[in-house]
């Protein structure tokens, strides 16, 4: 990519760019991370990493919840927020119940046009990459 020229890269290409760069000044690696951490502090760089794994999360989500992958309807049980934004849409501590009483917890993005409330049913979908656990789907039609 010249100054002026467009950039070829696909958005994957850029995104995961943009992650790698974002994880080394988190790490505080490279003069960027080191003033960044000297000037904002250990506590609130902690904090940004926090963000940035939520970030990651979300992407994981999103692209299992894009592969087809059938949902497994689970009660929500428990709700709270986290104060974490990405994009305008919160990240939640979520507790569910499957319907064969297993109890999952996770912490997930949520649109913030379709928070669920205790009570609702929502979808989750198995994790192909970590059998045994699930994503978030969104709330259960």
């Amino acid at each position: 990519m010249g100054l002026f020229g467009k950039d070829k890269r696909s958005d994957e290409e850029r995104t995961e760019d943009a992650m790698q760069q974002a994880e080394k000044i988190v790490g505080g690696k490279g003069l960027t991370g080191k003033l960044a951490k000297g000037f904002m502090g250990a506590d609130t760089m902690a904090k940004f990493g926090q963000g940035l794994d939520a970030a990651r999360d979300a992407q994981a989500s999103a692209a299992i919840a894009a592969s087809g992958i059938p949902g497994v309807p689970a009660k929500v049980t428990a709700l709270s927020d986290t104060g974490q934004l990405i994009n305008y849409d919160p990240v939640v501590n979520l507790t569910a119940t499957l319907e064969s009483g297993q109890v999952i917890e996770m912490q997930t993005l949520v649109s913030k046009l379709q928070i669920p409330r205790v009570g609702d049913t929502v979808s989750l979908i198995p994790n192909p990459s970590q059998p045994g656990t699930y994503v978030y789907g969104g709330l259960a039609l």
